[in-house]
């Protein structure tokens, strides 16, 4: 049967769009792609140890006692254990790529906030913020994973993804005290915002992904961020 030029491109665009997320990105876009998600997701993973080393200096500089300056790491950990659930609900409403992107882009924004921070609040506060942006970009990296790469090949991206984790947990304390030796501890947040910057633009080379229709519970989300908190 023939078939309207209309009715065939419609045709053709909903079979590409189905033949891409179900076996990737052709390159090299995927390249780009996941750029942004290892980029992405080494920024978060180097920022949860980075800071580590730190402490004793941001204590003194801001005049806050050892104890108190323990919040700059905890806040960031407690944002993103109260937050991981909701943020991979609110990725699959409203569409990963989105979500995931908004993530990058707080979590950017928060890191200049951490290196401007006058007060210890200031900086607990820019703290939180990163751990929202943080996040998203966790779980939602992962899901992107599976448009992103061929299915044959989604287990050497998962192999990549465990890599980045590993690596940058690793190399935390060792990039924390090399920038410390150079610079002041404001260093430690505000070089994230470069990398941030381009690995928001390579977010645009990520695939497009269906939102559900699903609702967003928000007695869910307020009870499972006060179970973690």
């Amino acid at each position: 049967m023939l078939l309207s030029p209309a009715i065939r491109s419609e045709s053709t665009a909903s079979t590409d769009t189905t033949a891409n997320e179900s076996d990737g990105l052709p390159m090299p876009r995927r390249l780009f792609a996941i750029a942004a998600i290892l980029g992405a997701g080494a920024l978060v993973v180097l920022d949860g140890a980075i800071a580590n080393v730190a402490l004793p200096s941001i204590a003194q500089q801001l005049r806050a006692s050892p104890a108190d300056a323990v919040w700059v790491i905890t806040a960031y950990q407690l944002a993103v254990v109260m937050f991981l659930l909701p943020a991979s609900a609110i990725g699959a409403r409203f569409g990963y790529r989105r979500v995931f992107a908004a993530g990058v882009a707080l979590f950017t924004l928060a890191s200049v906030l951490c290196a401007l921070s006058p007060t210890l609040p200031w900086l607990l506060g820019a703290r939180c913020l990163q751990g929202l942006g943080a996040a998203a970009v966790m779980p939602l990296g992962l899901a992107l994973l599976r448009f992103t790469y061929p299915r044959r090949l989604l287990a050497r991206a998962i192999s990549w993804n465990a890599l980045m984790v590993a690596g940058a947990t690793a190399a935390g304390p060792a990039v924390g005290a090399f920038i410390l030796s150079e610079a002041s501890w404001p260093w430690l947040f505000a070089v994230n915002l470069p990398i941030g910057v381009l690995v928001l633009a390579a977010c645009a080379n990520l695939p497009a992904t269906s939102p559900t229709k699903d609702r967003i519970d928000l007695w869910s989300i307020a009870l499972n961020a006060t179970m973690f908190a």
